[in-house]
């Protein structure tokens, strides 16, 4: 056996489908993968292809795998930002200067191991074959296992193995480190018991759901619990497929971008089970939303994270899924139905007020409206992918999603839902993905279509276009011609561009054609760009919350 059959041997039983890459890296290996049913996608950028894996990750729960030549891996580390924000597992490869060649000058030689240390869990080198098989499986233990997170290993030699070599080591998996959670650590039963006892007492409880349900793939379970309970569930952004938008109980995103009938709901709550959230800024909004005289349960495999942004009453460490398990288990007493009541009104009270937004016909489209047609408009099980920014912020007040709806959404940085959802599509081949993007996030890495074309990855992307970053605009004083170049952007024919990647393309600039655009792109058999032109007036209002 070489070591290229070796890694795609190991690869295999790890449960990898992909590998998504910028050349030349592991030549030989990714000839093997591809003989064993691994599929190798060659993108534009190694920045982008830390996206996919990253997208690919977090709608699977499987061990994404992404990888780079030396030169191009400082990149690849930037790119594993949002997905260590995000609590993504993910494998990136990179090449490194060999010790012989090192302070000679060699071309392309530089030492960048360090940019790895702030982006992974986990930062090692391989100093050569014989060493390849364990750490490889360290490095699928850590990123799966407690906290996910990604994690790096730096192969000798520009391009990991140029060539080949008789395989070292022993040839051995651990399946279960390609999932994660690899494992589902319990809480104490006395954890469990307090947070019960608590919930009981409460006259205003609410259920934040977070990031952390989905990872734990427990969305199902977390809605029965909710109506076990009686009990509303408000969630974060990456949360927001938790509970179908339709249920009785649900109570919209929170947060500096939430919806402001979910802000009121938690700004009333007596009680707050958090499951899987940090409680960070965001979700917060700067850390206002939750009352000083709530009593908190935080709920997060992560003890150090517990306790970390406000005072938690009753810690519980342990897996989501399998806390949500025991909680159901031990309690019993439903909420005050008056306060189920109250919910619900104050949810209605908010559509009444968004409904003519959402219901639009004017021209140029109000971006309330498109983000209303998406949720009419995707297919019943759709994965939907979300950039941040603008898109985020809509995304939050006006998309509605199912029970069998999924939503992945960026943790922070812009121009990551177009890569990502290529990723997520690799992951989900008989879903449809719908990818929601501005076209300043866009322009990131548009020539991922000519990736998404040249691998028959279709996915359907939506762009709010306004030809600008109409979010930051107060920036800068709007009648200044040069100023106005600091956001404004040129008008760009987006359907042109994605028909010269071989891509669909259409434009829509009236509400009553989405629909039909969306309906074609669908027929076309081929990734899709809906160039929605929306009004560049029309920017985000600051979500209902303590004054500031």
């Amino acid at each position: 056996m070489q070591t290229s059959e070796q890694i795609a041997e190991m690869l295999c039983a790890y449960g990898v489908s992909h590998f998504f890459f910028v050349p030349v890296v592991l030549p030989e290996t990714c000839k093997r993968m591809s003989e064993r049913g691994i599929l190798p996608v060659m993108t534009h950028g190694e920045k982008a292809a830390a996206y996919m894996a990253d997208g690919y990750a977090r709608i699977s729960r499987k061990v994404g795998l992404c990888g780079a030549q030396a030169i191009g891996s400082t990149n690849l580390a930037a790119g594993l930002r949002d997905a260590y924000m995000a609590r993504a597992p993910i494998v990136a490869l990179s090449g490194e200067p060999n010790a012989q060649t090192a302070y000679r000058n060699l071309y392309q030689d530089l030492d960048d191991h360090g940019a790895f240390e702030a982006v992974t869990k986990w930062n090692a080198r391989v100093p050569g074959p014989s060493r390849f098989p364990d750490l490889l499986r360290q490095a699928f233990r850590a990123a799966s296992s407690g906290v996910p997170r990604p994690v790096h290993l730096a192969l000798v030699g520009r391009t990991g193995n140029s060539g080949d070599s008789p395989a070292e080591g022993i040839t051995r998996a651990e399946p279960r480190y390609g999932v994660s959670p690899s494992d589902r650590p319990m809480a104490a039963p006395s954890s469990v018991a307090a947070a019960v006892e608590l919930l009981a007492g409460a006259r205003r409880p609410v259920i934040l759901a977070g990031n952390g349900v989905p990872r734990s793939g427990a969305a199902r379970e977390l809605a029965a619990l909710a109506e076990q309970l009686r009990i509303p569930v408000v969630m974060t952004l990456n949360g927001l497929a938790t509970i179908g938008f339709d249920h009785p109980l649900y109570g919209g995103v929170v947060g500096e971008y939430g919806a402001d009938f979910a802000n009121a709901i938690l700004l009333r709550a007596d009680v707050v089970l958090v499951m899987g959230s940090s409680l960070g800024s965001m979700t917060t909004k700067n850390w206002s939303l939750i009352p000083a005289d709530a009593q908190i349960i935080q709920v997060d495999i992560d003890g150090a994270e517990i306790g970390r942004n406000f005072e938690c009453a009753v810690p519980v460490v342990g897996d989501v899924g399998a806390v949500i398990g025991q909680l159901a288990a031990a309690a019993s007493r439903q909420g005050p139905a008056e306060w189920a009541a109250e919910i619900a009104d104050i949810r209605a009270g908010y559509q009444g007020a968004v409904r003519e937004s959402e219901t639009s016909d004017a021209v140029p489209i109000r971006p309330e409206r498109l983000f209303s047609m998406v949720s009419d408009e995707m297919a019943a099980d759709a994965v939907m992918v979300g950039d941040t920014g603008h898109t985020a912020f809509w995304t939050a007040r006006h998309i509605r999603l199912s029970a069998r709806q999924s939503v992945v959404r960026a943790a922070g940085s812009l121009g990551w839902g177009l890569p990502a959802s290529l990723g997520v599509k690799c992951a989900c081949p008989d879903r449809e993905v719908v990818c929601v993007t501005g076209d300043a996030g866009f322009f990131y890495h548009l020539s991922e279509l000519e990736t998404a074309r040249r691998y028959g990855i279709n996915v359907i992307v939506v762009v709010n276009n306004n030809t600008s970053m109409n979010q930051e605009t107060y920036l800068w004083d709007e009648g200044s011609a040069d100023q106005r170049k600091n956001w404004q952007f040129h008008d760009t024919a987006l359907t042109e561009i994605a028909r010269g990647f071989g891509c669909h393309g259409a434009r829509v600039d009236k509400p009553a054609d989405f629909a039909v655009a969306m309906d074609k792109a669908r027929a076309s058999g081929l990734p899709a760009v809906i160039d929605v032109r929306t009004d560049i007036a029309v920017v985000a209002p600051r979500s209902f919350g303590p004054a500031r």
